[in-house]
């Protein structure tokens, strides 16, 4: 296991009109090379509004796997032209959500550095829908 910087930038179009929420969060994390995926280790913070939380990151050559525990728990699967549907919890209840993945790039090396972007789409509760930009340069 060895230390990394990631830099993470997520941009949420939040209505019909095109505007964006975009968050960029700079941190360090855990990198672990296992047989066929990196595992990735990082604490939330308060930019990211999920402070107390952990996020784990298992990015294999065609898809990604992101876990979030604490406060705010959820499952995600990001795989080019498939969709998943879970839980996401939170104080305030729990919300099914269905994510929709248009696009999915790994450029990672052999080392674990470069990036991972994804494309995708949110749908809560079978009504509202968000699309979503996640961008991860591993430094």
């Amino acid at each position: 296991m060895e230390n990394v910087k990631i830099k993470i930038n997520t941009v949420q179009t939040i209505d019909e009109a095109g505007n964006e929420d975009v968050i960029e969060l700079l941190t360090e994390a855990k990198l672990e090379k296992m047989r066929d995926c990196f595992i990735i280790n990082y604490d939330e913070s308060e930019i990211t509004e999920q402070k107390g939380s952990r996020t784990r990151l298992k990015i294999y050559k065609d898809k990604m796997l992101m876990t979030k525990v604490g406060m705010y728990s959820s499952k995600m699967e990001f795989q080019q032209g498939k969709k998943y549907t879970n839980i996401y919890s939170t104080p305030y209840g729990s919300f099914d959500l269905e994510y929709n993945t248009i696009l999915f790039e790994n450029k990672l090396n052999e080392k674990g550095r470069g990036s991972v972007y994804a494309e995708y789409v949110v749908t809560f509760a079978d009504s509202d829908e968000s699309y979503n930009k996640l961008s991860i340069d591993i430094i």
